[in-house]
């Protein structure tokens, strides 16, 4: 019986997503182009309820961790164009937030880095503008609730098929409310 706990233990931290594909240790093992191939021309839904930010400080001879929560923002819907363009579809937004996305090498891992438009705002910080946010593929990936290989939405149109609620659905819900406000 221990046997079966520790194997299963350690399946459980050796878990790789396979929301791109291949599992995330085998996509930081390529090259950054084919990488890119896992996310390019496709359109990603992520789905985050709740930010969590733990912090541990010392008291003492001990530490001490406190956690703070703060709401996410809910289902949000981006087409990732093969050419660096981004289209995301934010909750409550009744424009498109246009910007730019790339992978890159971070250590030995990959991250995904998007930069947004002059008048945009950063969710969790409040600071607006060109502002660089990354995120390791492998984090990202925790996020995914959907992928679908093609500009689902037409988002690369610069139209949104209507405003966004934050809560969590699936693209064939999106699509089939779509078409009824078409």
């Amino acid at each position: 019986m221990p046997l079966v706990g520790v194997c299963l233990f350690l399946s459980a931290c050796g878990y790789q997503s396979e929301v791109f594909g291949p599992p995330i240790y085998e996509i930081y093992k390529m090259p950054v182009e084919e990488a890119r191939t896992h996310l390019a021309g496709k359109t990603v839904m992520t789905f985050i309820d709740v930010y969590r930010d733990c912090r541990t400080y010392p008291v003492g001879k001990y530490y001490s961790t406190s956690c703070s929560e703060r709401p996410g923002p809910g289902t949000q819907v981006e087409y990732l164009a093969e050419n660096g363009q981004s289209y995301l579809w934010f909750p409550g937004n009744r424009r498109l937030v246009r910007g730019h996305w790339v992978v890159r090498r971070w250590r030995e891992k990959y991250e995904i880095c998007w930069s947004y438009g002059p008048n945009s705002r950063h969710f969790i910080t409040g600071k607006r503008g060109k502002n660089l946010t990354c995120d390791l593929l492998s984090n990202y990936a925790e996020s995914i609730a959907e992928i679908r290989r093609e500009d689902s939405f037409s988002l690369s149109s610069g139209h949104l098929p209507f405003v966004l609620k934050r809560d969590q659905t699936t693209f064939d819900t999106l699509l089939v409310q779509a078409a009824s406000n078409s």
